[in-house]
């Protein structure tokens, strides 16, 4: 049993990536705030994530990892109601049952899939007492995600003997360059942070990356750290005891670099 629930948290990676491997699955990446917490080399403590973020290669086909939800299923996962890219879990934490969730998600929108979601398995029931349309399980895109796969932004990693597919710090920048400036995204601001001060943000790599989308973020992070310096601090200082102006570290590292 779990003792805290950033232990269940641990608990439900483990599962996830364990079942992944099971099925002989190595086109996905672990993404999100799971990157910043265990490859953490700052000094500064992380609080962690409390979910599991799967990006799947191929995911933007239709039916490409029906199969894999099945396999979750198999371990214990359940299908959400509200939200058909997410898959819950019970799991037993300090004397109470907690639910944690995994999101399924897609790198890429392509012209044959215009929505931002993708159907990968119907399950035999209903969504109404119409029956006319049965419930779905799909995966949801994952912005500037792509380039995770297409220039490696990701290694291997091994957290309790099981090996998984993480992000590493250049790809998490990536992935949260907007996000950070977003209204309850706080934590955002820590991560990027957290990648800079653990030397772990590969600028060349990010230099050399020919994307207008990438570029484009690029430079309204810039803007944004410049322009809102003091509310990028202030949601650092959410989660670490720091002085100075963070904003102005992170803005000073990308002009000289990028």
């Amino acid at each position: 049993m779990a003792a805290t629930v950033l232990d269940g948290s641990r608990e439900v990676l483990l599962d996830a990536v364990g079942m992944l491997a099971d099925e002989g699955m190595d086109d996905y990446v672990i993404i999100g705030g799971w990157c910043p917490y265990l490859r953490n080399s700052s000094g500064l403590k992380h609080p962690g994530t409390l979910d599991v973020d799967i990006l799947f290669r191929d995911a933007y086909q239709h039916g490409a990892i029906g199969s894999i939800i099945e396999a979750l299923k198999k371990k214990g996962f359940i299908p959400s109601a509200k939200h058909p890219f997410q898959m819950l879990i019970e799991k037993p934490v300090g004397g109470e049952s907690l639910i944690y969730n995994i999101d399924l998600l897609h790198p890429l929108m392509t012209e044959d899939v215009p929505s931002m979601f993708v159907d990968h398995l119907e399950l035999d029931v209903p969504i109404d007492d119409t029956e006319r349309r049965l419930k779905r399980m799909c995966s949801i895109v994952q912005p500037n995600s792509a380039i995770l796969f297409d220039h490696k932004l990701f290694s291997s990693f091994q957290l309790d003997g099981v090996v998984f597919n993480l992000v590493d710090f250049t790809g998490m920048f990536v992935t949260k360059m907007d996000s950070c400036q977003k209204p309850k995204r706080e934590r955002d601001c820590l991560d990027l942070y957290v990648a800079l001060k653990s030397n772990g943000i590969d600028f060349k790599k990010l230099q050399s990356i020919e994307n207008e989308r990438i570029s484009n973020s690029l430079n309204r992070l810039i803007n944004y750290l410049g322009e809102d310096a003091a509310l990028f601090d202030k949601n650092v200082r959410m989660f670490a005891p720091v002085t100075g102006s963070l904003a102005g570290e992170l803005r000073e590292a990308l002009r000289e670099n990028i």
